[in-house]
């Protein structure tokens, strides 16, 4: 008996483990998302810049949006950490993803 406790527990762990790593990463990351006409290079750049100060980017998004005319827009979103750097680690240089 004792021992089917003990594997449901360690099961159970291994069930719920995985799902709060993801939730407490989840919580952090936050996201800027930047628009453009011209190219995606310069939506890229705008959300870029929107990241604030001391923030760690995390990765970058980007996708074409086909619009009437045969016109394009392009859309950027880069993800990034929030919380300062802790003490003895370097910020992203000019927050590029």
């Amino acid at each position: 008996m004792a021992d089917q406790l003990r594997i449901r527990a360690s099961h159970t762990i291994a069930v719920l483990l995985p799902l709060l790593l993801i939730g407490a990463g989840a919580v952090k990351a936050a996201e800027v998302t930047a628009e453009s006409i011209i190219d995606q290079a310069s939506a890229l750049r705008d959300a870029s810049s929107r990241v604030p100060a001391g923030a760690r980017v995390l990765g970058s998004n980007c996708s074409d949006i086909a619009l009437p005319g045969l016109s394009f827009r392009y859309r950027c979103s880069v993800r990034y950490d929030p919380a300062p750097p802790r003490p003895g680690t370097a910020p992203t240089p000019g927050g590029t993803p």
